[in-house]
């Protein structure tokens, strides 16, 4: 198991001398075949590169050791349908890149597993070898001269101590009278004095060099951090791998470019700084916007976790909440949910927070104030605990109570942490991707829907004058042979090659991967580069995601963010192309502003649109260049025509719901009208938003600039509410995302993961009543024309009943398992991580009513209505109904 290339590097190392024939997965099966049979015949290793978690039958006799003797006693093996004489040299090896792959029983049994994976200290050590390289060569070189010199030193001793062994083993008469031996060992003597005198004063030479290493060590722990974090996002997305040899060549070019200076503390926190932006803008460059700010928080929290900031017990909390809890009962205050109160509860069972279910009860009117505060993330909480808490900790409450705010909150705590650029991702840079890419290294878009970015694409290609040597094609079914074509012309001719949607021929994609590998940079002209545009896929191949440079062009996230990325991707001469120059900027202006807003819109879900429209690009320079015509042509801006054509032709030609028509004509009204060329006119009604007197994109960048990172609801013409729920999905996505990041060995607070799941389930267990007795109810309701009620009863007993049996059956399987006394299936696997995530297992939820709670309001809520069930059957049909208790309402 491979995902570095650790392996590969170490056995054609090792096997070198042995003459290994390395083959690839995806080479033709008759090559494989040939290289294989030669192998067995002659006794070479032969390593097998890019395996997938499926092999071929084709290897099933080598793998299950099938040999057997002939008739003349010669050890043989059949290999498809050829018998061929078994070498005792051979050896056989098989690597893949995958990370964690899921080999079958049969396959595991038949060979033997190697995790060469790398870990933290491995990597830190490799890093520290590197900045010591490259910060003071003369200190590297000197260390591998001592070594060299040590192990010398060592290689004489031992010869030395062996002739006199085997003089003394082979000498004849009185030892005192052979004189070679006497001089051998005088000669011994002298040496070994030397040596030894040498091998001390290397020990001290290494012991200062060591010194001066180890001062680098913080560099080296910084550099780990950051890869594991980054090779952890390949859960997240299957297009977010990352090579260790790609992160080695940033983290080095971040060392040379980090700020120079002659305190050497100084130049480590240099090298410590520029190497995680690096990181983040590179990563940023390759992810969706939607996990940008996951990346964020991820990174400043793993780094934060290095010195020890972070208690893993909060940490757990803050990305799963509370757990089935039971404690002070809820006080009588209807701004205070019952979710927020389990919350609350389970916040006061970690050790820095205890008392705060009392403290909440007792000042419920300063509770309250937090509650109702438009910006609870910038206020400060009641004392004690505003004194007594740090960021993080604050952190914890906002979520128990203002979950919809944690997103800005999380935003404030990494600027605080790391600083501002970490929370605004850099804008789209192309030039700056081509300049990473080699002609080994491919360039990869990776697509969302509605990204297009074949266009900017094509207008770079005219920029770098590599417009007429550009040739693409959009692959599928029978255009592999064309591609490979254009591919091997770009690559004698210096061609660029565009393949376009590869995720449409997945079938492909081995034969692609082949390409990719087999490009030799010696035969190549050195212009080739290749691009591909891909939508996310699992079947995408893990070896060309990781030496690629991946990409993603979709609108920056945030009204601030996407404003400032098209002001500055927009080419100087825009600003000045009318003949009326300050009327245009301003007109410009309030329809870009007007895309922004549309665009952000969709967050807010139905009330934002009704339809989730994919606006692109292309419809924003249509109507900029429709703008600018009429500007250019009339005296007096025709804002009626503007505004027909963007709402209803433009935009409008996607938009199919009559409400949400209705919705685009007025919401542009406020940015394309005459007041827009007022001073200052506001086109929100709080007045951040608004008309700027700005002549190029620095003007206009500065005001964007000094705008919040996030807007509010107000100038997406929505009241200040709208944004809650939207709010809330994102906090509780951006957490769950998080959370699968996570590992599964402890929970933090000291208890391991296998306890805290036994612990979760018994609890369950004991809280969930058995199922209900249909025999004794259908006599007690019997099935009655005059009383239908009787049928809703039974009806929702049998559907409890068919949720109950899965449960509590899983729940008694699951601890059976994590004793050993069963098999822990994939299934009881994937509940036992949904109990310890306080996620609702997937195989309750099918079968039980709909719900989005988490399992730790979910088990209370359920056992609230399998009471009002019982109540039900115990005392007679009741006076109320609760309607939202039923199975189905």
């Amino acid at each position: 198991i491979d995902p570095q290339g650790q392996a590969n590097r170490f056995i054609k190392q090792s096997k070198a001398k042995a003459q290994l024939k390395t083959i690839k997965a995806s080479d033709a099966t008759k090559k494989v075949q040939q290289t294989l049979e030669m192998g067995i015949r002659v006794g070479q290793p032969v390593l097998l590169e890019n395996v997938l978690d499926t092999l071929d039958p084709f290897l099933e006799p080598v793998l299950a050791n099938q040999t057997y003797k002939d008739a003349s006693g010669s050890l043989v093996i059949k290999l498809g349908e050829t018998v061929i004489p078994f070498h005792q040299d051979f050896n056989f090896q098989l690597t893949t890149v995958i990370p964690n792959p899921h080999y079958a029983p049969e396959v595991s049994v038949k060979v033997t597993l190697l995790n060469f994976a790398i870990t933290q200290s491995g990597l830190e050590d490799q890093l520290l070898v590197q900045t010591v390289e490259t910060e003071r060569p003369d200190l590297a070189e000197k260390k591998n001269q001592l070594v060299l010199q040590n192990a010398e030193d060592q290689r004489k001793l031992t010869e030395l101590q062996d002739e006199i062994l085997y003089l003394l083993s082979n000498s004849e008469g009185n030892i005192l009278d052979d004189t070679n031996l006497i001089e051998t060992l005088a000669v011994s003597k002298t040496t070994s004095e030397t040596i030894m005198a040498a091998v001390a004063e290397a020990q001290i030479a290494e012991m200062e060099i060591d010194e001066t290493r180890a001062k680098y060590v913080p560099v080296a722990v910084r550099g780990a951090i950051l890869f594991f974090c980054i090779s952890d996002l390949s859960l997240v997305d299957a297009m977010y791998q990352y090579s260790l040899t790609w992160f080695k060549a940033l983290f080095l070019m971040a060392t040379n470019t980090a700020e120079k200076s002659d305190d050497l503390d100084q130049r480590i926190l240099n090298i410590i700084n520029q190497s995680t932006y690096a990181t983040y803008t590179n990563v940023c460059r390759s992810i969706f916007e939607i996990h940008k700010l996951m990346f964020s928080f991820t990174l400043c929290i793993k780094i934060l976790m290095g010195t020890h900031e972070i208690d893993l017990g909060q940490w757990r909390f803050l990305l799963a909440g509370g757990q089935l809890a039971s404690g002070r009962a809820k006080p009588d205050a209807a701004w205070l949910s019952d979710s927020a109160w389990v919350e609350i509860i389970n916040l006061n069972a970690l050790p820095k927070f205890d008392g705060i279910d009392v403290h909440v009860a007792t000042n419920l009117g300063a509770w309250r104030k937090l509650y109702d505060s438009p910006t609870p993330q910038e206020d400060e909480l009641p004392d004690p605990w505003n004194r007594g808490l740090n960021q993080f900790e604050k952190l914890l409450v906002l979520r128990a109570l203002r979950p919809d705010k944690c997103i800005p909150a999380v935003q404030m705590f990494v600027e605080a942490k790391l600083g501002r650029r970490f929370i605004e991702p850099p804008p789209f840079d192309l030039n700056a991707a081509f300049q990473d890419s080699t002609v080994q290294m491919p360039l990869i878009f990776v697509l969302s829907t509605g990204s297009d970015p074949v266009k900017g694409l094509l207008a770079y290609a005219d920029s770098a004058g590599m417009g007429a040597k550009l040739d693409y094609i959009s692959l599928g079914q029978g255009q592999g042979p064309k591609a490979e074509k254009l591919i091997k012309a770009g690559k004698e001719q210096g061609r660029w090659v565009l393949l376009m949607n590869c995720h449409l021929f997945i079938s492909w994609l081995t034969t692609l991967e082949k390409e990719v590998e087999d490009i030799d940079p010696q035969k190549t002209d050195s212009s080739f580069r290749l691009w591909l545009t891909s939508m996310p896929s699992p079947k995408f191949p893990v070896s060309v995601l990781q030496n690629g440079v991946k990409m993603t062009n979709e609108p920056p996230k945030g009204l601030r963010a996407n404003m400032i990325a098209t002001i500055q991707a927009m080419p100087s001469e825009r600003f000045d192309a009318s003949n009326k120059p300050e009327v245009w900027r301003k007109v410009m202006f309030g329809l870009l502003l007007f895309n922004a807003v549309i665009l952000e819109r969709k967050k807010f879900g139905p009330l934002g649109w009704n339809i989730q429209y994919q606006f692109t690009d292309g419809d924003t320079d249509a109507t900029l260049r429709q703008a600018e015509l009429l500007v250019n042509d009339y005296e007096e801006v025709p804002y009626k025509v503007i505004a027909a054509l963007t709402s209803d032709v433009n935009y409008g030609g996607r938009v199919t719901d009559t409400w949400d028509r209705r919705t685009m004509s007025d919401v542009l009204t406020s940015f394309a009208n005459p007041r827009v060329l007022e001073p200052g006119y506001a086109f929100s009604p709080s007045g951040i938003y608004k008309s700027v007197d700005a002549a190029d994109a620095d003007g206009f960048m500065e005001y964007l600039t000094s705008l919040p990172v996030n807007a509010g609801p107000e100038v997406f013409g929505l009241h200040d509410n709208a944004d809650i729920t939207c709010a809330q999905n994102d906090t509780a996505s951006m957490f769950r995302t998080i959370l699968s990041l996570q590992p599964r060995a402890s929970s933090g607070g000291g208890k391991s993961r296998e306890a805290v799941l036994t612990e979760t389930a018994m609890d369950i267990l004991d809280k969930v009543p058995p199922p209900f007795n249909l025999e004794a109810v259908a006599d007690q309701f019997p099935t009655s024309y005059e009383e239908s009620m009787n049928t809703v009863v039974q009806q929702e007993c049998i559907r409890y009943n068919k949720m109950l049996l899965v449960l509590l059956g899983s729940l008694r399987d699951v601890i059976k398992a994590l004793k050993g006394e069963v098999v822990m299936t994939a299934e009881l696997e994937a509940m036992g991580s949904s109990l310890f995530n306080n996620e609702v297992p997937q195989m309750w939820s099918k079968e039980a009513y709909p719900s989005l709670k988490p399992l730790g309001t979910w088990v209370p809520d359920l056992l609230s209505r399998l009471s009002f069930i019982q109540a039900w059957i115990d005392s007679g049909k009741p006076p109320a109904f609760w309607i939202s208790g039923f199975f189905f309402p």
